[in-house]
């Protein structure tokens, strides 16, 4: 039986600003905790603190100064390794936590198991921000109960200096370009490495034609020998200092690895890329609800998204993020935002069936052997 296609098709997003952002005035002079906003009204006021569950190294420390400043709310952040180290302690009941960083493809088990608030994040005072796009996202229709943090696009990183062949495409990646050939890395992450390949061979990700998974299979058995590295670790340096010239990316560690090397290049693939976000939500058993609250809504003014996407290198779907980041100087490298044409050839990463799942499981033992 064919099922429903899995991966959701992007339409066309970037246009114009809807507006200057509604700022929350917030004062600190109050040594008090801040009110509930019992009648449902957003709250106006905060002071305290704001506690944060987080990735490592996923928030600028400079942004969270701005924010107290801003608000008077002092935010203490802690951290965790992967998003399922995160959802076990937040479900064992361990995470005395106020706002917890939730990737996409954990948000619905979250949401179903009780574990977040619903915040009805479009009412938000800063609300109309989020890209339109990003509002009725498959894991949280409407945005009830996350707001949206940063996007992630799996494409492809090279050095034109050494790698002359044209590199437009995963169909050219999976080529093995001669000159590339013994210097090209690639991730160790199923779902990236097959999505790409069942592009380049025509197909989609998560697709029930078990002929597009031969070819898939045939097109990763010829590419594995000219390949230096499989693996997720260390793919910064590598393309950075010229171990590899060639490699699958992740946008933000591009960004990082063309800071240390300005001739490198990225490539949001011709055929389609998939793209993945990673979200705000409030927890259930959250004490600082109201402060929590206050801290989504300021993460979605564009100024403030802006000066924590230049520090990570990941960029948030936010209306009017791109007139705040600022061009790189020496050293640094742009934030990478996609055209409205290099979006629409986006789709997001959501989870196969089960049957699929076991397509990938075969085809990704097969191949590492």
């Amino acid at each position: 039986m064919q099922s429903k296609r899995q991966n959701k098709r992007i339409p066309q997003a970037i246009g114009a600003a809807l507006g200057a952002a509604l700022l929350l005035g917030i004062t600190a002079c109050s040594s008090q905790p801040s009110e509930s906003a019992t009648d449902g009204a957003f709250p106006s006021s905060g002071s305290g603190e704001v506690n944060i569950f987080n990735y490592t190294n996923y928030l600028n420390p400079d942004a969270l100064t701005k924010f107290t400043e801003d608000t008077g709310i002092t935010a203490n952040v802690d951290t965790f390794s992967s998003a399922e180290e995160m959802v076990a302690k937040v479900k064992s009941g361990g995470a005395a936590y106020d706002v917890v960083a939730v990737s996409d493809y954990v948000a619905e088990d979250l949401i179903s198991s009780g574990s977040l608030q619903e915040i009805d994040a479009t009412s938000f005072p800063n609300g109309s921000n989020i890209e339109k796009d990003f509002v009725n996202i498959y894991f949280d229709e409407g945005r009830k109960y996350t707001t949206p943090y940063t996007t992630v696009y799996n494409g492809i990183g090279y050095n034109p200096d050494s790698v002359t062949e044209a590199v437009d495409s995963w169909a050219d990646y999976f080529s093995a370009p001669a000159s590339a050939v013994g210097k090209i890395g690639m991730h160790d992450n199923q779902r990236f490495i097959i999505d790409g390949a069942l592009l380049a061979v025509g197909s989609e990700a998560c697709t029930t034609d078990s002929g597009a998974y031969q070819k898939a299979l045939d097109l990763l058995e010829k590419f594995k020998p000219s390949v230096k590295i499989i693996s997720s670790d260390g793919t910064i340096d590598r393309l950075a200092s010229g171990e590899t010239t060639l490699s699958t990316m992740w946008n933000g560690s591009f960004a990082r690895a063309q800071a240390q090397n300005a001739a490198l290049e990225w490539v949001f693939p011709s055929e389609g890329y998939m793209m993945a976000t990673d979200n705000w939500g409030i927890l259930t058993n959250a004490q600082n609800s109201d402060n929590a609250k206050i801290f989504l809504n300021w993460m979605l003014d564009p100024e403030n998204a802006a000066l924590n996407a230049n520090y990570i290198k990941y960029s948030a779907p936010i209306t009017g993020i791109e007139k705040f980041l600022p061009e790189p100087g020496e050293g640094d490298a742009a934030v990478i935002v996609p055209t409205a044409e290099e979006l629409e050839r986006g789709s997001f990463t959501v989870p196969c069936s089960e049957d699929v799942k076991e397509q990938y499981d075969k085809l990704w033992t097969q191949f590492k052997g």
